[in-house]
């Protein structure tokens, strides 16, 4: 257990260098960074860890270039209390390469152009001509400008004549370049798996794969992290659509989710709002049972963080759940059978408490109604208002529920739960 405490000695393991330090040696960690809006805390990493994992780790995350633009866009400040802007450096003009411009962040933090001030000279027989163009925040500094053009070329201000002030507009094209990082950056997605796992399935810490993952991320061997953050590139969002039926993934939320199957093992899906979207591979083995699942929900509007079990999504989703079996009628009593099961009054065995005993067609009991549904093939349907699960049983066993007022048998293929869709998370 990475948390596990020893009472004698008060001492805790680290998830990252995976030493036993004193409690005193761990402070608070942000799974998602807080420059990203970030909302889960642990306190199972050390203080140096911490600080490694920030400067090494998270770092590449926050400052990438679409990192940048995110924050800019959803006005998230950094640790220093600032929006980032990623338009900072100098453009310059297309034709004209001595032209230079900025972007600022205005107070309302909208972005303002900013022209530098350019200093021109020319020459006309015995006469030198400068010309000095400035944007329109600077005209207050007009006269300090044109004294700092001429001492630089030793020529008094008493020897020139001012000619006239100009007004002019330029909206000629201006041009950057940004460079991008491709790679360093899925270190922190890989972190953000990693510490959801580890905080979620105890089991996990002790894994292979989690050994590994631990060390990349003490040492941030950026490469190698592309070993485990390997489903989509970091910018499908497609990876996502098996949970568009409950989560709002147009909202400004952080979306985790920890499942397994047999072919891939434990993987962990990272959908950071509109920014990346990546699945990680933690494991070969698959730490959680058939159905097991974890979502984890951080809100960017509600300022916190949520974790919930697959099952517990689902029923925050949808309301009450309506079940019925699906019958398969003897052609001889067919009439007869319809008539009884369609009567206001039809009830089987168990139909109150959903504990129904199932029964040949002799009236031998076989089993529960739970315990052969876990033995059925799923069927799914959503439609915009309703998401249902068929259980289909197998055709070789033939299951009976019994009328409770007439003590007649009648098969059942299948099991049916319907339940409203009534929000998304």
């Amino acid at each position: 257990m990475p948390n596990h405490e020893d009472t004698e000695s008060s001492l805790m393991k680290c998830i990252i260098c995976r030493f036993e330090k004193p409690q005193e040696s761990f402070n608070d960690e942000h799974v998602i960074p807080d420059s990203l809006g970030g909302y889960y805390h642990i306190y199972s990493v050390c203080i140096d860890c911490n600080s490694r994992l920030g400067e090494n780790v998270d770092a590449p995350l926050v400052n990438n270039k679409l990192s940048e633009l995110y924050r800019f866009s959803q006005e998230i400040a950094g640790k220093s209390g600032k929006i980032p802007n990623p338009f900072a450096g100098t453009f310059t003009q297309k034709d004209a390469p001595n032209k230079k411009a900025r972007l600022d962040v205005g107070k309302d933090g909208k972005l303002e152009v900013y022209h530098a001030p350019e200093v021109t000279w020319k020459e006309d027989g015995e006469k030198l001509f400068l010309r000095v163009s400035v944007d329109s925040k600077d005209e207050s500094r007009l006269d300090q400008i044109v004294a700092k053009a001429l001492s630089r070329k030793n020529i008094p201000p008493e020897a020139i004549l001012r000619g006239e002030r100009a007004v002019e507009i330029d909206a000629s094209p201006f041009t950057s370049q940004w460079s991008m990082d491709l790679v360093k950056f899925k270190i922190g997605l890989l972190k953000i798996a990693y510490e959801f796992a580890i905080d979620t399935i105890p089991t996990y810490f002790d894994d292979e794969n989690a050994k590994l993952i631990s060390d990349i991320l003490q040492h941030a061997k950026y490469n190698e992290a592309l070993k485990y953050v390997k489903i989509g590139n970091g910018l499908q969002e497609e990876i996502w659509s098996p949970f568009k039926e409950f989560l709002n993934l147009e909202s400004r939320s952080h979306y985790l989710a920890l499942s397994a199957n047999d072919t891939m093992g434990l993987v962990c899906l990272v959908k950071l709002h509109d920014l990346f979207s990546v699945g990680v591979v933690l494991s070969s083995k698959r730490h959680l049972e058939e159905g097991e699942m974890y979502v984890g929900i951080n809100s960017l509007d509600e300022r916190n963080f949520i974790k919930l079990t697959g099952s517990e999504m689902i029923n925050k989703c949808l309301g009450p759940r309506h079940t019925r079996p699906l019958y398969e009628l003897n052609p001889d009593s067919k009439e007869k059978s319809i008539k009884e099961i369609n009567s206001p009054e039809f009830r089987y065995e168990g139909q109150e408490n959903e504990k129904v005993p199932l029964y040949t067609f002799r009236g031998n009991f076989i089993c529960f109604l739970e315990e052969a549904i876990k033995l059925a093939q799923v069927e799914i349907k959503n439609s915009a208002t309703s998401h249902i699960h068929v259980f289909w049983f197998n055709p070789q066993i033939e299951y009976h529920v019994k009328a409770v007022a007439t003590g007649n048998l009648y098969r059942i293929v299948a099991y049916e739960m319907e339940q409203e869709k009534l929000r998304k998370l």
